[in-house]
C-alpha cells in the first residue's frame, strides 16, 4: 500500500472536525481513526463501542481494543501501533498537529511517519445541502440570541452618570453574555466565547468584554454558536449603541456598514477573495478611516474580511487579502469588516452567507442599526 493512501488522527481539539466528517460523528476523546485507501477504521474505547457504531456512517468500521488484543489498561500509543500492524500499515501520513510525542514513539517501533501537506478533507470547503440546513439553524439560533440581547439592552434605563441599569442593578457584559448563553442553550447550542465588549474594550476585536456598559458608546457583539445536535457553527456580529451614538462612531459605524454591504453586492461564483476584502477595506478607507499604527498600536481595518465556518468556526476559505482564489458555489463565509480605534471604540457587523452562482444567500437575517 502507497503511504500517500494511509493516514492517521487521534482524536482531539484539532482533529475531531476531519473524524466526525468523514465518520458522520464526533469521537470521545480516546479515539484512533485510520484511513487506508477507501477503508476507514474508527478505534474507541470499550464503552463507546456500541454508541459509536450505530452513530457512524455505515462505510466506517468500528472497533474496540480487545478485538486488537489489547488488554485493559495499556497506553494509548499501543492502541496506535497495533492499530497500524492489524493492517499492515508500516507509513502513514499525519496533520501538522499531531502530538509529537507518538510520533517519535512510532519512529522508534520502526514506522515511517510524515506530515501531511495537504488538508486531509479539501471537501469540507464546499458545503452540501445538509451541511447548509445545518449550519443555517446554528446561524438562526444566534440570530434569535442576538436579539435576545438587543432587547436586554434596549430595555435598560439609562443613568445620571450615563451607566446601563436594568431596575437598580447594573447592566454588565457578564449578563448580556449570560442572556445571550442561556438563549442558546434553548435551541440546542452552545458559545464558549461570546463576545460582549463596550466602550474602549470593544477597539479589541478578540476581547470578551467585561464590567459595566455605558450609554453613548459601542457594544460589539459576537456570536458563535455551536449545534449539540450537528457540530455545525453558525457567527454573527452587531454593534449596538444604548441611546443617542456621538457623532464619530456614527461616522465609524456608517463606513462598517457601507463596506460590508459593497462586499455583500460582489459575492457571487467567481469572485476573488481578496478583491472583496479590498473593496471593503477601500470604502472606509476612502471615508477617512485608515489603517495603521496609531501609538504604537495597530488600527483601523486590522484583521480579513471573513472565513469559512463549518465544523469549525474558522475554516477555508479566508476572505482575505492573501487569498487570491476564487470564491465557489457551496462555500459558506462570513463577511464582517470592522473599524477598531482605541480612542473610540470598535465596530464591527458580521453576517453569514452561502455563495450561490449569481450572488448569495444569507442564512439567517438579522437587523442592523446602531442605536437602540
Amino acid at each position: 500500500m502507497d503511504k500517500q493512501s494511509v493516514f492517521l488522527l487521534i482524536s482531539s481539539s484539532s482533529s475531531d472536525a476531519d473524524i466526525h466528517y468523514l465518520c458522520g460523528t464526533k469521537p470521545p476523546e480516546a479515539a484512533v481513526f485510520l484511513k487506508k485507501g477507501k477503508k476507514l477504521i474508527l478505534l474507541v474505547s470499550e464503552m463507546e463501542h456500541n454508541r459509536l457504531k450505530r452513530k457512524v456512517y455505515p462505510t466506517v468500521e468500528v472497533i474496540c481494543p480487545a478485538e486488537l488484543g489489547i488488554k485493559p489498561g495499556q497506553r494509548f500509543f499501543y492502541w496506535i501501533s497495533r492499530l497500524l500492524e492489524e493492517n499492515k500499515c508500516s507509513s502513514v501520513f499525519i496533520p501538522p498537529y499531531f502530538p509529537i510525542g507518538i510520533v517519535d514513539q512510532l519512529r522508534k517501533e520502526g514506522f515511517f511517519v510524515e506530515i501531511i501537506k495537504k488538508s486531509l478533507c479539501p471537501q469540507r470547503e464546499i458545503k452540501n445541502s445538509d451541511e447548509i440546513k445545518a449550519i443555517q439553524q446554528s446561524q438562526r439560533a444566534a440570530v434569535i440570541a442576538m436579539k435576545a440581547a438587543f432587547e436586554q439592552i434596549a430595555s435598560s434605563k439609562i443613568s445620571k452618570t450615563g451607566l446601563l441599569k436594568l431596575g437598580n442593578q447594573a447592566l454588565t457584559s457578564e449578563m448580556v453574555r449570560a442572556t445571550i448563553n442561556h438563549t442558546l442553550l434553548d435551541y440546542d447550542c452552545t458559545a464558549e466565547e461570546t463576545i460582549v465588549a463596550g466602550g474602549l474594550l470593544s477597539a479589541d476585536p478578540h476581547e470578551r468584554g467585561s464590567g459595566l456598559l455605558s450609554a453613548g458608546q459601542p457594544i460589539v457583539i459576537d456570536i458563535f454558536p455551536k449545534s449539540g445536535k450537528t457540530g455545525y457553527f453558525g457567527d454573527i456580529t452587531r454593534t449596538v449603541c444604548r441611546g443617542p451614538a456621538p457623532a464619530a462612531l456614527k461616522k465609524q459605524y456608517l463606513a462598517v456598514k457601507a463596506a460590508q454591504a459593497a462586499q455583500l453586492k460582489m459575492l457571487k461564483t467567481g469572485i476573488r477573495a481578496a478583491s472583496v476584502h479590498k473593496t471593503g477595506a477601500d470604502i472606509m478607507a476612502a471615508r477617512g478611516f485608515k489603517t495603521e499604527k496609531i501609538n504604537g498600536i495597530a488600527q483601523g481595518f486590522i484583521h480579513g474580511t471573513g472565513h469559512g465556518v463549518g465544523l469549525e468556526i474558522h475554516e477555508t476559505p479566508r476572505v482575505s487579502p492573501a487569498n487570491k482564489k476564487a470564491l465557489r458555489t457551496g462555500h459558506i463565509v462570513t463577511i464582517e469588516p470592522g473599524l477598531y480605534y482605541s480612542e473610540i471604540g470598535g465596530v464591527r457587523i458580521e453576517d453569514t452567507v452561502v455563495i450561490t452562482e449569481t450572488g448569495y444567500k444569507m442564512l439567517a437575517p438579522c437587523p442592523k442599526q446602531l442605536e437602540i
